[in-house]
């Protein structure tokens, strides 16, 4: 589309990016003077823009650090904070009447600090639809026009291809960011977001352990969520779970002899010892004895139940981690303790201070 040369803006003495678009035209310097007008974190500034022998140059914030293309990323949550930067950007955008046209890793620029600005606002494009065919939206490839439902698709696929670059595998907690892309990625424009504003919600949602709207989650898959947001609390719940699930066993033994319903019985008390124990060792409580409280009370659940199926691997494995979890946080606290006496025993008496002659 262009060239993009490093330059000095003499009349302020700054360095900025200057882009020579190739082809002629005066709309794209109508267009470049449209988007000098905004003026948003997470979107590259333009500060001049003109004509040289027929061909519009865009005087731009220079971006030091590396585009999207670049590099892999750590985790889904690392994509889903560039996605809600990018698409607070294009809400904003869209606020203001601009449209961007060409959304896509090469436009988003990632600076040492983490901060994600896009570039690039349709500054190449102006004079028509066009874009880059990977990212556009199916209605634009049969000569339809750029719209704000069609900046969401071109985000959808960037994620998409972000994702795709996580390492090393992909976590569970992805699927609700693919999610969102696939949403935002719809075929019909109809079934995509209503608004960039709707997508931006559902992406803070995943950020904050919150069901997505693109992905109404299970009953377990919200608890799992919940317990992401509020592990204290979540641990206290399938403390209680445990408990009605040994209830529940005793009512089976009791009342249906038949191997099956024993060993379903089974399978989900195992499943909830598991679940008790991942959820109570990882807790981080600052008052340590609510986490005394908390380990006791789970161990006491998952003995209880290893009393009731005193054979099953799964659950003797739970016991086992939680013992391990309340003889480490002993240790912890007897280290802890030994070393503020020790402080006690060096540290100077108080005297009273001398008496003055008379």
């Amino acid at each position: 589309m262009g060239t993009v040369y490093l330059a000095e803006q003499v009349s302020l003495g700054r360095e900025v990016a200057l882009k020579v678009v190739n082809c002629a035209g005066s709309g794209n310097v109508d267009e470049a003077r449209t988007v000098a007008q905004l003026h948003h974190p997470n979107i590259v500034q333009v500060y001049a823009a003109g004509t040289a022998e027929g061909r519009p140059w865009f005087a731009m914030e220079l971006m030091r650090g590396k585009t999207a293309c670049h590099g892999d990323f750590a985790s889904a949550g690392y994509v889903a904070r560039i996605g809600v930067q990018i698409a607070e950007a294009l809400s904003y955008a869209h606020r203001c009447g601009v449209i961007h046209r060409d959304v896509k890793p090469s436009n988003i620029f990632i600076g040492e600090n983490g901060l994600a600005k896009l570039g690039d606002f349709g500054l190449a494009n102006s004079s028509g639809d066009g874009g880059t065919r990977r990212y556009m939206a199916p209605e634009l490839l049969n000569d339809g026009k750029a719209s704000e439902s069609s900046d969401q698709y071109a985000l959808g696929v960037t994620l998409l291809q972000l994702a795709g670059r996580i390492v090393p595998d992909v976590p569970r907690e992805q699927v609700d960011l693919l999610a969102v892309a696939a949403k935002a990625m719809s075929q019909d424009p109809a079934n995509r977001y209503e608004s960039m504003d709707a997508m931006l919600e559902d992406l803070r949602r995943f950020l904050a352990h919150k069901p997505v709207a693109a992905n109404p989650p299970s009953p377990f898959r919200r608890f799992r969520l919940f317990a992401g947001r509020n592990p204290l609390a979540a641990s206290g719940i399938l403390a209680a779970s445990i408990l009605l699930a040994a209830f529940v066993a005793a009512l089976a033994v009791g009342y249906v002899r038949t191997s099956r319903a024993l060993a379903a019985t089974e399978r989900e008390a195992a499943s909830a010892a598991q679940s008790l124990a991942m959820v109570v060792t990882t807790i981080n409580v600052e008052n340590q004895d609510k986490r005394d409280a908390e380990i006791t009370r789970a161990l006491t659940a998952a003995e209880h139940l290893a009393e009731r199926f005193p054979e099953n691997a799964d659950i003797a494995e739970a016991v086992a981690k939680l013992k391990h979890a309340r003889e480490a946080h002993a240790r912890f606290k007897e280290r802890r303790g030994g070393s503020m006496n020790l402080q006690n025993r060096f540290r100077p008496e108080s005297r009273p201070p001398p008496r003055r002659k008379p």
